[in-house]
C-alpha cells in the first residue's frame, strides 16, 4: 500500500483523467464522532460538575454496549442511539449546538493532510463532495467551510423534536458512488464502512495510521494517508 502526504503523488492520478473526489467526514476530515457532539450537547446543559462526573460515570458503563451495537450495524447504532439522543431536541436547539460543536471543536481537529488535501484538489479544477451518514445539521458546516457539496442524512422537523431520516441509511455510500464513474473518481474513506465507495473506484485511499485487516478486501492498489 502506498503512502502519501506528498500532494504531487496526486496529480499522477488528476493526470488520467479522474475529476471526482467523493471524501467521508467522521475520522477523515476530522478526528470525530456522533458521540462527541451528544458529550459536547450535555456538558452545556449540565452546569452542576457533579451531575456532569455522574453523566460520564454512565457514559462509561454504557459505552460498551453502543460500541457492540456499532459493530453489528450501524444502522442500529442510528436507531438505538443517534435518534434517541438527539431525537428529543428542537431542531432549532441543535442547529445552535451543531454551528457551536463545529467553530470551538471540529474546527480544531482536522486532520491536517486531509484538509490540506481538499484545497489543493479544488484548486487543481477537482469536483469534492462530502459523503456521510452523519445528519446535515453537522455535515453543512463542513461544506461552507470548504465550500463543497455535501450529501448526508437529513432532518426533519417534528412537534416533539426531530426525527433523522434513516429510510435511504440502508446502502447509503454505495448508492450514491455508484452513479459516478469509477474510473474519473477517487474516493477518500477511515473505516470498513467506506468500503463500498473504496471498491467502486478505480482510486481508493484511506485514512489511517497503519494497515488494518479490512482493507485486503480492496482489489485494488489503495493510498494511505497517515493520520
Amino acid at each position: 500500500m502506498k503512502h502519501s502526504r506528498d500532494f504531487s503523488q496526486f496529480d499522477g492520478i488528476l493526470a488520467n483523467g479522474v475529476n471526482h473526489a467523493v471524501i467521508d467526514v467522521d475520522n477523515t476530515i476530522t478526528k470525530s464522532n456522533i458521540a462527541q457532539f451528544y458529550l459536547f450537547i450535555k456538558r452545556e446543559r449540565l452546569n452542576n460538575r457533579l451531575l456532569w462526573w455522574l453523566f460520564l460515570v454512565y457514559c462509561v458503563a454504557a459505552a460498551p454496549f453502543y460500541f457492540a451495537v456499532d459493530r453489528m450495524s450501524r444502522d442500529w447504532f442510528n436507531h438505538v442511539f443517534v435518534q434517541r439522543k438527539f431525537g428529543k431536541y428542537a431542531y432549532e436547539q441543535l442547529e445552535k449546538y451543531a454551528e457551536r460543536y463545529f467553530e470551538e471543536k471540529l474546527r480544531k481537529q482536522f486532520i491536517v493532510p486531509v484538509h490540506d488535501l481538499i484545497f489543493y484538489l479544488k484548486e487543481k479544477g477537482v469536483q469534492v463532495t462530502l459523503l456521510s451518514t452523519n445528519f446535515d445539521l453537522i455535515v453543512k458546516h463542513y461544506g461552507a467551510y470548504f465550500q463543497v457539496p455535501y450529501v448526508c442524512l437529513p432532518v426533519v422537523k417534528q412537534d416533539s423534536g426531530i426525527r433523522i431520516d434513516f429510510s435511504q441509511l440502508n446502502g447509503f455510500k454505495r448508492n450514491y458512488i455508484q452513479r459516478l464513474n469509477p474510473a474519473t473518481t477517487m474516493a477518500i474513506g477511515d473505516s470498513k464502512h467506506d468500503l463500498p465507495m473504496l471498491e467502486h473506484v478505480h482510486y481508493p485511499i484511506i485514512v489511517a495510521k497503519k494497515n488494518k485487516k479490512w482493507m485486503k478486501s480492496i482489489q485494488r492498489e489503495a493510498m494511505l494517508i497517515r493520520a
